[in-house]
């Protein structure tokens, strides 16, 4: 069993003042050595002035239920393939989430690719989108608890469930983590690099912002 506490901010849209703050809490339990199970409690608030983005106060967005399944026995193959998959429910929407990650350890280096789906159903209005999600990552492990990497994400949005592109956005930014035998500390900085349709400096900052930072505190029960 493991508790992990998110807290994950965008910021800036370019006009005015504008912060997203989304805390989730994770409570993951091992089902098999190769299979996870976790339920999600994510929270959502916007701080927004000088633009027409609207504040909202921190509140219980969705419920999340992640099943993760790990396809091979680590080192067996070129890369380490697991499968996932999230479904969320938050009142007037539900969302379904299926993710390929892929692992890859040599020596004290670590590379990583995640391809996620993510549909995201509108009950109320009748409406759905679709985003598609390409991150990689390479850590070096300084020594048995720090470790020090580069992220990049491209996310990209589309109308219906892939119709049309709507907007995308790529970020890059750096990683440090901690690990002891108990937890793990994980601290994520990310900036936009660039998008389209650009509105500023060849960003895109309507759907997407110009940084994000995010912190994972991990907790073994």
């Amino acid at each position: 069993m493991e508790f992990e506490l998110w807290q994950t901010g965008r910021i800036g849209k370019g006009i005015g003042s504008y912060s997203r703050w989304q805390p989730r809490m994770e409570f993951e339990y091992g089902v098999t050595d190769r299979f996870t199970a976790s339920m999600y409690l994510n929270f959502n608030e916007v701080k927004s002035s000088g633009n027409s983005t609207p504040s909202k106060p921190l509140s219980l967005s969705t419920t999340s239920f992640e099943f993760r399944y790990r396809l091979t026995n680590p080192s067996e193959y070129f890369v380490d393939p697991a499968l996932y998959f999230e479904l969320s429910y938050g009142g007037d929407k539900i969302e379904y989430e299926p993710k390929i990650l892929l692992t890859k350890r040599f020596d004290k280096f670590i590379s990583v690719m995640n391809i996620n789906s993510e549909i995201e159903r509108n009950i109320a209005g009748d409406e759905t989108e679709s985003a598609f999600e390409l991150t990689m990552g390479i850590a070096y492990e300084l020594n048995k608890n720090f470790a020090v990497g580069l992220e990049f994400r491209n996310d990209r949005t589309y109308k219906d469930i892939y119709e049309k592109e709507e907007n995308q956005a790529s970020f890059v930014g750096p990683t440090i983590s901690f690990q002891s035998d108990r937890f793990y500390l994980v601290i994520n900085f990310l900036a936009q690099v660039g998008g389209s349709p650009a509105t500023n400096n060849n960003l895109e900052l309507v759907s997407h912002e110009k940084y994000e930072i995010r912190t994972i505190l991990g907790i073994e029960l």
